[in-house]
């Protein structure tokens, strides 16, 4: 596992990641983060199943979407969704003792192992709450970044209320087949946004569909 260790940490360096982001990607051991059954594939740098057909991202996704979010020491970050909890405890790592990520999810089962995931990595700032991010997380807002880690149809007003001006979201937004990469950063009140690019996420669950289901 170490020599495919070092193989992604030499791929995500070409892609032009920045280090700090590759170096705390590397200090969250993602054979942590994935079913038993995928210890073997744990840095391969693919998408892999964990529960309630939800995946655990593909690592240079993750790497792309930190860069994008421009996280710093210190800052308040929301989660929409937070899968195996992977992505939470890098965003941990990357803003400090100091700073704080609230990861938000809907499905039991997913915030149970995301629980039991982050026990391994000893982190006190990061906190899993059941609640339906569609919606935010208006308890503790304002947030200085959000990051969306499921398909959305668009980037959601609440998301915006509860941002500080000046922050950033980052989500992918568009139909459940592919979706765009948007950087949203909000200024006066008003947003400007980016399109990073194509990529492709499970879709995002709210508590009306479960209801519906």
């Amino acid at each position: 596992m170490a020599e495919e260790k070092e193989f992604l940490y030499a791929k995500l360096e070409d892609t032009g990641i920045d280090k700090t982001i590759i170096d705390a990607i590397m200090r969250v051991p993602r054979e942590n983060f994935v079913r038993k059954e995928y210890l073997s594939e744990a840095y391969g740098d693919y998408p892999l199943p964990t529960m309630a057909g939800q995946t655990i991202s593909q690592p240079t996704t993750v790497a792309l979407m930190l860069e994008y979010l421009e996280l710093k020491g210190g800052m308040k970050v929301l989660e929409i969704g937070c899968g195996s909890g992977w992505n939470a405890a890098i965003m941990g790592q990357l803003v400090g003792p100091r700073g704080k990520v609230f990861s938000l999810e809907i499905l039991s089962e997913l915030i149970h192992m995301a629980k039991a995931n982050l026990k391994t990595t000893q982190l006190k700032n990061v906190k899993i709450i059941r609640a339906d991010g569609s919606i935010g997380y208006p308890e503790e807002a304002p947030f200085d970044r959000i990051i969306v880690t499921a398909a959305t149809h668009c980037v959601n007003k609440e998301w915006v209320d509860q941002l500080v001006e000046g922050g950033i979201i980052v989500a992918p937004v568009g139909h459940y087949i592919g979706q765009k990469m948007a950087k949203v950063v909000k200024e006066k009140g008003a947003i400007r946004e980016k399109d990073m690019g194509y990529f492709q996420f499970v879709p995002l669950r709210t508590e009306k569909e479960l209801e519906n289901s």
